[in-house]
């Protein structure tokens, strides 16, 4: 190794005039620098932007089902462009597919069976390369099977709501529970009669619809006055909470006070005495509660299986032979689904009967001298799809796409004109932050390409499905039922 080059004398500095500081460094010898025996190629290396966490993959795959086009989409997003070496390979069942990129697998549960009979490579675009992969795959129908028929049938399209009047009528000692602590808000029995209400419109309705009163003109004023007042929807009355009866819309039930229990009510709203949860809110119009389906659950008693009677052999009658009385089925825990399947419920319902696809989403919180509000602005792009993601565990779910916006709300001066192609929706102010909640959680599920679109947000919204239909009360399969059910919705 040679030695560092030498430095001046001082005395070299003199007729520079410099301060004895700058000679003193000028004429100090630099430090000679290590040898490297191999290079270090993560010396100069700068924090990668987005680090793995532990476990996390380095493929994020998301699959939808598209019913009306047949078809499934595929998505796949690489932390690095895809080579040569990036494979895609659909398994020997047709129901799941594998990505493999740098040594990494990824695989995930296709919504609904593409293909069988052998492992069968996917073809990958070639160019240009990228990070974010897109493969469409095209529907197989079984053979003797009428997977598409019974996906695409009216009933199956149809906005599926669980808990209405008729199923609950159906179900043995149904009960009501808070759905935070379980306990019982509405004892099992109380209510003996579960009347669904008609369209949200009905008062209108039937202020046209009864122009007169019907079917009572024979009996006398007293007479004809308790009959009316007895029906609850007749066009002269509001409608009115009844004890022993629950009225069931959409998303809510009214309910007599008398009938439940455990509830602390306030001026605006009905909480669990046990875990002071949310409820649903008084309604001082109708005289009763009106509670929330989102914050409860429904239990019911299950109905005994293979409950025969067994013919007891005789015996003489200093014997006694104990009785083979059916066992009584343990009790299954309340029923309840995520708020987020009733939002879908509600904006479904609006979509069939308004027309509408866009909404403009704000909470019932006062605004206090008109000054605006945190809302959002949706856009349900596909109503109906299946998806899956390699993110989630979970077998393939029902959902709506909506694009979506954060805005502002304000309510409108006099004479400003409504949007014809928007919809205002107000939500109680619990369930609208469940809403935010949701939009954003499901971004999580969806590669990262396709998170915005256009100056959308892309998020995704359950949606109540068949099976859920199996949860109302009354109503309880079997788990062999449930496992072909599931079969028949997916396979």
């Amino acid at each position: 190794m040679s030695p560092p080059p030498s430095t001046l004398p001082a005395s070299a500095y003199d007729d520079l005039g410099l301060s004895q500081e700058v000679v003193k460094i000028a004429t100090t010898p630099k430090p000679t620098p290590s040898p490297i025996a191999a290079p270090n190629i993560l010396q100069d290396a700068q924090e990668p932007e987005g680090r793995l966490a532990m476990n996390e993959s380095s493929i994020t795959l998301y699959a939808e089902l598209l019913l009306h086009i047949r078809t499934v989409t595929l998505f796949a997003s690489l932390r690095t462009v895809h080579t040569h070496e990036t494979k895609a390979r659909l398994d020997s069942d047709g129901h799941s597919v594998t990505v493999t990129h740098e040594g990494t697998s990824a695989t995930i549960r296709l919504p609904v069976q593409v293909g069988a009979g052998g492992d069968a490579a996917l073809s990958i675009p070639g160019d240009p390369p990228s990070k974010d992969l897109t493969l469409r795959l095209q529907m197989e129908e079984k053979e003797g099977t009428d997977l598409l028929g019974t996906l695409l049938s009216e009933e199956h399209k149809a906005n599926i709501v669980p808990w209405d009047g008729a199923s609950l009528n159906d179900g043995k000692a149904v009960g009501v529970h808070c759905k935070s602590c379980q306990e019982v808000i509405v004892p099992p029995g109380a209510i003996r009669q579960w009347r669904d209400l008609p369209n949200e419109n009905w008062a209108e309705m039937m202020d046209f619809w009864h122009c007169h009163k019907p079917d009572e003109h024979h009996l006398h004023d007293h007479t004809q006055k308790d009959a009316i007042s007895k029906k609850g929807y007749a066009a002269s009355n509001r409608l009115q909470a009844t004890e022993g009866i629950s009225f069931v819309d959409l998303a809510s039930f009214l309910l007599k006070d008398e009938d439940c229990k455990g509830i602390e009510a306030s001026d605006t709203s009905l909480h669990c005495a046990h875990c002071k949860h949310i409820l649903g809110t008084p309604d001082t119009a109708a005289s009763g509660h009106r509670i929330w389906k989102w914050c409860i659950g429904i239990s019911s008693a299950p109905t005994p299986a293979g409950n025969h009677e067994q013919p007891q052999p005789s015996a003489p009658e200093s014997e006694t032979i104990p009785s083979s009385a059916p066992s009584t089925p343990a009790p299954r825990a309340p029923a309840s689904f995520a708020p987020q399947k009733w939002i879908s419920a509600r904006l479904l319902f609006l979509i069939e009967n308004q027309n509408v696809r866009k909404f403009h989403v704000h909470s019932d919180a006062p605004s206090l001298h008109n000054e605006s509000m945190p809302s959002f602005l949706l856009w349900a792009f596909t109503p109906d799809l299946f998806f899956s993601s390699s993110i989630d565990s979970r077998e393939p779910t029902r959902a709506m796409k909506v694009f979506w916006k954060r805005q502002t709300w304000a309510p409108p001066e006099p004479g400003e004109p409504e949007k014809a192609d928007e919809e205002e929706v107000e939500f109680p102010e619990e369930l609208f932050e469940e809403l935010g909640k949701a939009l954003v959680e499901s971004q999580e599920l969806l590669p990262a390409s396709a998170r915005r679109f256009q100056g959308w947000e892309v998020g995704l919204l359950e949606r109540f499905d068949v099976e859920d239909v199996r949860k109302r009360a009354g109503v309880h399969a079997g788990d062999d039922d449930e496992f072909a059910l599931q079969q028949m919705a997916l396979d």
